[in-house]
Parts: C-alpha cells; structure tokens; sequence
C-alpha cells in the first residue's frame, strides 16, 4: 500500500473549514475495560481477504474527560463511564467545526481490516482544538458512516 500526501482530493483541500455531523445511531456495546467501551459498528464489515484483523467494534474512551476525546469525533449517550456490556447506547457526532489539515490517498486502498477499504482520507481536527498537535481524526471519504459534510470557508490556498 503506497500513501499520497496531496493538498487536494474530490473537492477537499487542506485548509478547508467543514462543519462535520451525524445523526445519533443505536449500537450494541458488546465489550468494557476500565478504559475503553466497544460497540458494533454497523458501517463496515470485517475483510476475509485482510492481512489485519478487526473485530467490527470501535472503542471509545470510558473517561468522559479523557484526552482520547480529542481523536474521534463521536460522541455516546449516555455517558460512556456509565455503559455496561449488553446495553444500547447512541453514537452520533454533534455539529462540529473541523479544519482539514492533510489529505491523503492509498493506492490501493488501505488495508485496516475492514471494508470498505480506505482509499481517500481528510486528516481533521476540530477549530478550538487547532493548537493541539495531538488532536485529531480521520474521516475516510468512501466509508459507508452517515457523516454530513459542510464546507463552510474552502481554502485560500487552493481556489479560495
């Protein structure tokens, strides 16, 4: 798998203000450790074919002040300290304003263990966040979550 750094794909460039948003979903938590609640996630599907394993769970931060906050943009209801294996939460991600920081593509599309495979990203991080190096996430432009994206302000960079 070889990745592309760009500065532009499908209409994304870096600099770019979005407003990024979903709907909250019902999921299963299947799983909880002292730091981490696991739930089903119904968007992808486990890759027969991957050289990585993924178990069809994402896992979020118990600690509703945990700097792991800082890296996904989903958020639980209830809280998550709250959750027990078995129980149905909601996961959405509240109107968020994120500045898109990197843009990369796999040729061929990521290998992570899940499909559908990954074949563009936007590296994001959320506006009040902008001066800490360490936050941030990934939206994988071809994945199947329902996450609306605005573009508020395009990058004066590239046609702005």
């Amino acid at each position: 798998m070889e990745s592309v750094k760009l500065l532009e794909v499908l209409g994304y460039a870096v600099g770019d203000l979005l407003m990024i948003r979903a709907n909250a979903f019902d999921a299963l938590v299947v799983k909880t450790t002292l730091r981490r609640v696991l739930v089903e996630w119904p968007w992808r599907e486990v890759d027969p074919d991957s050289q990585n394993s993924w178990d069809g769970t994402v896992g979020f931060p118990r600690e509703p002040d945990g700097r792991d906050w800082s890296n996904t943009p989903w958020r639980l209801e209830p809280d998550a300290a709250e959750l027990e294996a078995g129980e149905l939460c909601l996961v959405g991600i509240p109107p968020t304003k994120v500045r898109v920081t990197g843009v990369e593509k796999f040729d061929p599309p990521a290998d992570f263990g899940f499909l559908p495979r990954p074949d563009c990203v936007l590296e994001l991080v959320p506006v009040e966040m902008s001066d800490d190096e360490d936050a941030g996430y990934v939206l994988y432009l071809n994945g199947k979550e329902p996450i609306q994206t605005e573009l508020i302000e395009k990058s004066p960079r590239i046609g702005g």
